[in-house]
């Protein structure tokens, strides 16, 4: 699935990560540096379990941060930022994902709070861990604090191959549908290039212009043109939500869902709040947050004061956020998407195995979005 882990942990760096043709990347080994030392199958999070001493069942809270800026400027209630800022407060270290300038996403180490508009929002991408899980382990055994936020799947690989606890690290990871191809992703930037005629300058999926139910990928080019789509128009979205075509393998069989969770802390947007409480939807963005470990709850009090939060004692919960414990279908969308990846353009691919929504769809979609933006302006 990528995480990296063995690519850390080899002693000769005889493990090197190649990229596929679907733009996936996998593990690869220099049998000439190879010493057979088994460390790579040792951390392996699909080989070996995760061991972890976190709840069976999480607390859940909706909550959202009480600074309006940062909540419009996240993806869900803007939870995380909150988080990453108490550990920046105390001298420490956030590790989370970012652009690079190819569009491509990596994961970085810092202590630069200015980072964290970076590093906030989902990417959707399948982000590059390169030699991270090094870094932290540096600065752990330093006794650096540090919160680590990524993938389950990552967060399984950064425990694996530290080998052991450490009460300096707190981890934080997502409800994740599963992590989209970066050559993809790459064309669907490319394609965008060509039609408005400059480079892209900024990338934000789901921007909260028309509302956090209606979201939109909002993408700034350099000559100050600016591409908005909703949700159910943007093609990199529709592809990723209602073909699922643009997903890793391994996503398809996902096994880090469910309970109990890697992390100390799990995020998501809590989809169907508003079936539970409508006054935890205003439609600007609401966290689901689940505290999985003592440490978890112990990071998560100490920003209390920074937010709005309920605990949410309802079983319906995850009703809404099916993602929790299944994963998507594997389609025939995807089948054909990368079986002519490198035939057809961007453009292309989507004319051809994505259906043109009809004009009873069409006329679905308006409604709906209509209906949220008038709750928006209200």
């Amino acid at each position: 699935m990528g995480c990296n882990a063995c690519y850390n942990v080899c002693p000769k760096d005889a493990i090197e990560m190649h990229e596929d043709e679907e733009g996936f990347k996998y593990p690869q080994i220099n049998e000439k540096k190879c010493i057979k030392c088994g460390l790579c199958e040792k951390i392996c999070p699909m080989i070996n379990e995760t061991i972890r001493n976190n709840f069976s069942v999480p607390k859940v809270y909706a909550a959202w941060t009480q600074n309006q800026h940062i909540r419009l400027d996240s993806t869900s209630g803007g939870i995380f930022s909150e988080l990453a800022n108490q550990v920046f407060d105390e001298n420490g270290y956030v590790c989370g994902a970012v652009y690079n300038k190819e569009w491509r996403v990596e994961h970085i180490l810092t202590k630069n709070k200015l980072e964290l508009e970076n590093i906030r929002s989902s990417k959707y991408l399948q982000s590059d861990i390169n030699n991270i899980y090094r870094q932290i382990k540096s600065k752990l055994d330093d006794k650096n604090k540090i919160l680590f936020c990524g993938s389950p799947c990552q967060v399984a690989g950064l425990y694996n191959y530290l080998k052991k606890g450490y009460d300096n690290l707190y981890t934080c990871d997502f409800i994740c549908r599963g992590m989209n191809s970066p050559k993809i992703f790459t064309m669907y930037i490319n394609n965008l290039e060509d039609k408005y005629r400059s480079k892209v300058k900024k990338v934000k999926f789901k921007n909260k212009i028309h509302g956090w139910h209606n979201f939109s990928t909002r993408i700034e080019f350099e000559n100050g043109k600016v591409y908005i789509g909703n949700r159910y128009v943007d093609s990199f979205m529709v592809g990723y939500l209602k073909y699922t075509a643009f997903m890793r393998p391994a996503c398809y069989e996902c096994r880090f869902k469910g309970f109990p969770r890697k992390g100390d802390i799990t995020l998501a947007d809590f989809w169907g709040i508003e079936k539970i409480n409508k006054k935890l939807d205003n439609d600007m963005g609401t966290s689901m947050v689940l505290i999985n470990s003592n440490k978890g709850q112990e990071l998560f009090e100490k920003i209390k004061n920074n937010i709005v939060c309920e605990n949410i004692e309802s079983r319906d919960v995850f009703e809404d956020n099916i993602c929790t414990y299944k994963s998507p279908d594997r389609t025939k969308s995807r089948e054909l998407v990368f079986e002519n990846i490198d035939n057809m353009t961007y453009k292309e691919l989507c004319e051809k195995f994505f259906k043109k929504p009809g004009i009873k769809e069409r006329i679905k979609i308006f409604i709906k979005t209509s209906k949220l933006y008038r709750k928006l302006k209200e």
